[in-house]
């Protein structure tokens, strides 16, 4: 079976981890259209390109990059011709990018015209009921009609496609994690103060200054891992409580587990804004979609301690623990008991590792693309063009 999947902007590292995984089913074959990606995303598609055979990525120009918009959603292929195509037509199409997308659209409207009866699916992630601004309503609409069958990764997500008017079948399909890579250290004993851990964007959404707060008064020692606008409070308050607090670069895959192996805890304190960045006058609520850190810690048998913000209850379940976004006491005394009660630490160390195994790790995940890919493959797709009536429109909202 040959796969064509796309992917966009600069935050899809974790993707080369299924990609992995998936070039390793027998008979499965890869081609990856990639746009705007980062440096490292680059080096992992030459060293899966190296270990797999049937793995072909092409890195392609783009018009509109996620660093001129600040959102994924302006991606632009610069062109979708012969030579970024594959040559021969695909089994699948997947892409990984949301309906609004402008890199969706192209590629469907594109592959409709080039391969009128291959199938295609949708990956979908977002959590909450936006209406953005014209041309995206119409791209949404469009690729609504157009694929076949849309993967939400929660629940929630696919409660949005519903509310937002899509009736086609869907299919629950999570982020995963390798757990390769990250597994519980050879040597799980901790030793000195209690730690708790963070690792992400230093962004006011991430929650990280009032974790500074519950950290100070439960008396217990942060490590963060990340970089970001929060950078000059986090060292402030590295220099209130000396040898207390520690600030780590961003590290890759490779490194972040030895990062995660040594805390006693990681803690997601999100909480929710409402962002701002694509066009002032519209306000996009930004909730967490899944929250990938959560699944990698579990993995490394971590415990969590995470708000109840977005998809974050739902991802952890019975293996961490949760408490009211914001709540500054809550959060401290919820690494009280943690630090307290080592029982209680156990036990969800082991309810995290069994929820990873039973739902998130990549294999599970590939076992499901792979399972919607096959039916549909089998079984062919609707051969109607994806609404040709749209760039009229585009320009026509403009007007």
């Amino acid at each position: 079976m040959h796969v064509l999947t796309t992917v966009v902007g600069s935050r899809t590292e974790h993707w080369c981890d299924l990609f992995d995984v998936l070039c390793e089913r027998p008979g499965l074959r890869l081609t990856v259209l990639a746009a705007d990606v980062s440096p490292a995303t680059r080096r992992d598609f030459d060293r899966l390109s190296r270990r797999h055979p049937h793995f072909h990525p092409r890195v392609v120009a783009h018009r509109i990059g996620e660093g001129r918009s600040g959102h994924m959603a302006s991606v632009m292929f610069r062109r979708l011709g012969s030579a970024e195509l594959p040559g021969e037509p695909p089994d699948v199409v997947h892409l990984i990018g949301e309906a609004a997308y402008l890199s969706t659209w192209q590629v469907l409207r594109r592959c409709r015209r080039r391969w009128p009866g291959v199938p295609t699916t949708l990956y979908a992630a977002q959590n909450v009921v936006t209406r953005f601004p014209m041309p995206f309503p119409l791209l949404e609409q469009a690729a609504y009609r157009a694929v076949d069958v849309i993967l939400p990764i929660t629940p929630t997500a696919r409660d949005v496609l519903r509310a937002k008017g899509y009736r086609g079948d869907t299919r629950i399909v999570p982020l995963g994690v390798d757990t390769r890579r990250f597994r519980p250290p050879a040597d799980a004993g901790r030793s000195g103060r209690f730690t708790v851990g963070f690792v992400g964007r230093f962004e006011p959404h991430k929650g990280v200054l009032e974790l500074l707060r519950a950290a100070e008064i439960a008396d217990c020692d942060v490590l963060l891992v990340g970089d970001g606008s929060l950078t000059p409070d986090v060292d402030r308050a590295a220099r209130r409580r000396p040898g207390r607090i520690r600030r780590h670069a961003w590290v890759g895959h490779d490194d972040l587990p030895a990062l995660l192996g040594g805390m006693n805890a990681l803690a997601l304190p999100s909480v929710e804004v409402v962002q701002r960045n694509v066009l002032p006058w519209v306000g996009v609520p930004l909730r967490e979609q899944f929250g990938r850190v959560l699944v990698e810690a579990m993995a490394c048998g971590v415990p969590v301690v995470a708000s109840d913000v977005g998809e974050i209850p739902y991802v952890v379940g019975d293996a961490g623990l949760i408490f009211g976004a914001g709540d500054v006491a809550a959060l401290a005394d919820r690494l009280v008991r943690l630090r307290d009660e080592p029982g209680l630490a156990d036990d969800l160390s082991a309810r995290g590792l069994h929820r990873v195994d039973t739902e998130f790790t990549w294999e599970r995940v590939a076992d499901q693309l792979c399972e919607v890919w096959g039916a549909l493959s089998t079984h062919g797709a609707p051969t109607g063009p994806l609404a040709d009536d749209v760039p009229a429109a585009m320009w026509k909202a403009r007007a």
